[in-house]
């Protein structure tokens, strides 16, 4: 995914989108091309609101549980709100599981002009060494992974390149120094 991707100043929505986008990719690759769509950050922010902890840093894990158990509409179905504090009673998509585990939507997408509400799912996530080769391998093979950084202050400021943490003495970094990880996309 590239940063024009990403909705700027949308941080809430950043940690969804980049698991998201990973999940998306991986699909796709295993279905041959036949699966393409992006899937809906707001589908998991609101619907996963209480087990992955919505805006309120966000549980990748409990995320790609839910991806996995639950799954997800395309972001075409279940667009970005303005209001991204939502909560389990916000979600606006419901689904059944059929006899084989598959689920199904039985709601209409909240987008109406998009008729598609096909339930994405995906193969259980696994860790990956930290080992640069055997990420290598596993994006060769299987497609991009999600990775963990560790955020500092100056990272909001980072623009291109090779990031490198660099101490700040700007008073405005003092707002930033809460956060403390960040999911990145890894894509070769």
């Amino acid at each position: 995914m590239n940063q024009s991707n990403v909705l700027s100043g949308q941080l809430c929505s950043e940690l969804f989108y980049i698991k998201n986008g990973v999940a998306a990719d991986r699909i796709a690759i295993q279905s041959n091309g036949r699966y393409t769509a992006n899937l809906s950050p707001q589908n998991l922010i609101s619907c996963c609101a209480k087990d992955c902890h919505g805006c309120n840093s966000g549980s990748i894990d409990r995320a790609w549980w839910y991806l996995r158990k639950r799954g997800l509409v395309s972001h075409a179905c279940y667009p970005l709100f303005k209001d991204q504090n939502a909560t389990k009673d916000d979600c606006a998509m419901a689904s059944r599981s059929d006899a084989r585990g598959k689920r199904h939507a039985t709601k209409p997408c909240p987008n109406s002009f998009e008729k598609s509400n096909r339930i994405y799912q995906c193969s259980p996530p696994y860790r990956v060494s930290s080992n640069e080769t055997e990420i290598m391998r596993e994006i060769m093979q299987n497609g991009p992974v999600q990775a963990i950084m560790q955020v500092h202050e100056d990272f909001f400021h980072y623009k291109t390149g090779i990031y490198r943490h660099v101490t700040s003495t700007n008073e405005e970094s003092e707002k930033y120094r809460k956060l403390r990880t960040h999911a990145i996309k890894l894509t070769g």
